[in-house]
């Protein structure tokens, strides 16, 4: 009876310890976000049978708080995704932010947020790093908490100001460290930029007052705005470096575009063919153009092809390069 007795002790206090492991490495709080099957989730629904989905996040989902810690109290999944994004940005044309994702088939999510501490933007998601898959679809009826942490993985996405930015896997990067500074991670940096940058000048300044932590695999960003602007980010040798072109158009896919010669000097045949094709057009075209360029440079692989019009707020996507069945949604933009 005395080691019984000795045993309830025990276990009541390895019970507390896990707990209290728990709400250190996996908190409760998810930065704010109520795990609730419904809070802040509205307008969810298929609208693809690939599949995708539209969903509508009102309210807050904890980014401040995640801006002022850097700590993210959610696990993702991983892979290395292939892309190829531009801007195309020139006078004749539309001003169009246009990329592929290439990444084994998973859902998609399309992402409208409005949160109070920032701007209305619209973003896509890999729901593949959430948990789901082809055979475990996502259902708010038998939990959200996945859901209510999409805003926080963005791979694209344009803002109310008519702010895109996107962007690609690379072989490796090397950002700056400065122990007084918030460090946020690499995908996140893009939620950032959408919530917080009205322009390309803006979300330069705003990536320079953090650290950006490069986990797997590294990337590289392009941003452009419909004032025309655009710019390619990336962080080589501790340094961030700002790329800009004189001609109105920029290409990414996934190599480092700082030292390599590009475009003279290019090994992608996807980069090549995007860069040709706004070169021949001179940074000038139409949504449908932009989407033609996607489908020239897509893969088998390509889970979507999505095209911003950065001064109309038009969004163009072909899932599953199904590129005959586009789908047209509309962002709302604020007046110039």
């Amino acid at each position: 009876m005395r080691s019984v007795r000795l045993a309830i002790p025990v276990v009541l206090v390895s019970v507390v310890v896990c707990f209290l492991v728990l709400e250190v490495y996996w908190p409760l709080d998810l930065g704010g976000v109520d795990e609730g099957p419904s809070s802040g989730l509205s307008e969810f629904e298929k609208v693809d049978v690939y599949p995708l989905y539209v969903l509508r996040f009102e309210g807050d989902y904890g980014f401040s708080e995640y801006l002022r810690t850097g700590i993210l109290r959610f696990n993702f999944g991983g892979g290395s995704p292939s892309c190829t994004c531009f801007a195309a940005v020139g006078e004749e044309g539309e001003l169009v932010f246009g990329r592929n994702f290439d990444f084994p088939k998973n859902p998609a999510l399309l992402l409208f947020t409005d949160p109070p501490d920032g701007y209305m933007s619209v973003s896509m998601v890999d729901l593949g790093y959430f948990g789901y898959s082809m055979s475990h679809l996502p259902d708010p009826e038998k939990g959200s908490v996945g859901l209510m942490m999409t805003p926080y993985l963005p791979f694209d996405g344009m803002n109310e100001h008519g702010f895109a930015v996107g962007m690609a896997a690379i072989p490796h990067a090397e950002p700056p460290h400065d122990p007084r500074k918030v460090t946020i991670g690499e995908i996140q940096v893009i939620r950032l930029l959408l919530d917080r940058a009205k322009n390309v000048e803006e979300a330069i300044t705003l990536l320079g007052e953090y650290n950006v932590e490069m986990t797997d695999p590294p990337i590289h960003y392009i941003l452009a705005d419909r004032s025309g602007d655009s710019a390619i980010i990336e962080f080589v040798g501790g340094e961030m470096k700002v790329l800009r072109e004189d001609d109105p158009w920029q290409v990414v896919t996934n190599f480092i575009i700082h030292g390599s010669g590009a475009p003279e000097v290019v090994s992608c045949s996807r980069y090549r063919y995007a860069y040709d094709g706004l070169c021949e057009a001179n940074g000038s075209v139409s949504l449908e153009e932009a989407m033609d360029l996607l489908e020239g440079s897509s893969l088998s692989s390509t889970i979507w092809s999505i095209v911003y019009n950065l001064d109309t707020g038009e969004i163009r996507i072909a899932m599953g390069r199904k590129y005959g069945n586009a789908l047209t949604f509309q962002l709302p933009l604020v007046p110039d």
